[in-house]
C-alpha cells in the first residue's frame, strides 16, 4: 500500500482527511500534517517527519496545498536531505491538492505503482476543475441530483 500524507495551511489538511473519509471510510496509512498560525517551518518538519513514520510505508504520496507555500517547500527540502528519515522511501511530493485528487489518491493507492498513481492523482485534479456553465452546455440542463 502507498502511504498519503496531506499537508498545507491551517486546518486544511484535516478537513480534505475528513471529507476523503465521508466519501471513502476511514483510512489506514493517511497522515494529516498542519501549518498553523505561529508554527515554525521547523516544527513543521518534525511534523512531516513523525507522519512519514506513521503512515508506515515505503512508498509515500505526499499531497500539499500550495506550489511553494511552507509545507511545500519543507517536504522539499526535506527530501533533498541524503540523510534522515526519508531514505530509502519511494516519495512523490504534488502541489494544488483538491478533493478530487486525495479521492482517488485513496482509491488507486492499491492497484498502481507510485509514479501512476502521481499521474492519476494529477490528471483527476486537472479533470475536476470544471465550470457548472461547460457543463450545462455539454449535458443539457438534464442533469441528475445525485452526489457521492
Amino acid at each position: 500500500m502507498t502511504g498519503i500524507i496531506v499537508t498545507g495551511h491551517g486546518h486544511y489538511p484535516t478537513g480534505l482527511q475528513s471529507a476523503v473519509e465521508l466519501v471513502a471510510g476511514t483510512q489506514d496509512a493517511l497522515e494529516s500534517v498542519e501549518f498553523t498560525d505561529g508554527m515554525s517551518t521547523d516544527g513543521l518538519a518534525q511534523s512531516l517527519e513523525h507522519a512519514i513514520d506513521a503512515v508506515g510505508t515505503e512508498r509515500i504520496l505526499i499531497l500539499t496545498d500550495l506550489l511553494g507555500g511552507s509545507p511545500f517547500n519543507t517536504i522539499s527540502t526535506l527530501i533533498s536531505k541524503p540523510e534522515g528519515k526519508l531514505k530509502g522511501k519511494q516519495i512523490k511530493v504534488l502541489a494544488g491538492t483538491n478533493l478530487g485528487m486525495m479521492v482517488e489518491a485513496v482509491f488507486a493507492r492499491n492497484t498502481l505503482d507510485l509514479d501512476r498513481l502521481a499521474e492519476a492523482v494529477l490528471q483527476a485534479g486537472r479533470d475536476g476543475i470544471v465550470g457548472l456553465d461547460g457543463l450545462l452546455d455539454t449535458q443539457g440542463a438534464d442533469m441528475e441530483d445525485e452526489g457521492i
